[in-house]
């Protein structure tokens, strides 16, 4: 019929590591998604300036929100959740 791209060994190789390879991915952006933490009360500001998203007070500083019922609203759902 035709050439083929990677011969038969290779694509046997080539499929679990890239299963795998999706595997570990996963697992770190749930690893640095389970860090993120939404709650009514401001955490303590430290000195350094680093916006990693593990220490952003994530609603008053995209949106702009300041009225704690939406943040303590925010709260619940993200406990449901975890449930």
């Amino acid at each position: 019929m035709g050439s083929t791209l990677l011969s038969e060994l290779a694509t046997e190789i080539l499929v679990p590591v890239c299963a795998v390879v999706g595997i570990i991915f996963s697992l770190v952006q749930w690893f640095i998604v389970s860090r993120v933490r939404l709650t009514h009360e401001r955490p303590p500001s430290s000195n350094s300036d680093k916006k990693n998203g593990f220490n952003d007070y994530l609603i008053e500083e995209e949106e702009g929100i300041n009225d704690q019922s939406v943040v303590a609203k925010c709260a619940d759902i993200q406990s449901a959740i975890s449930e």
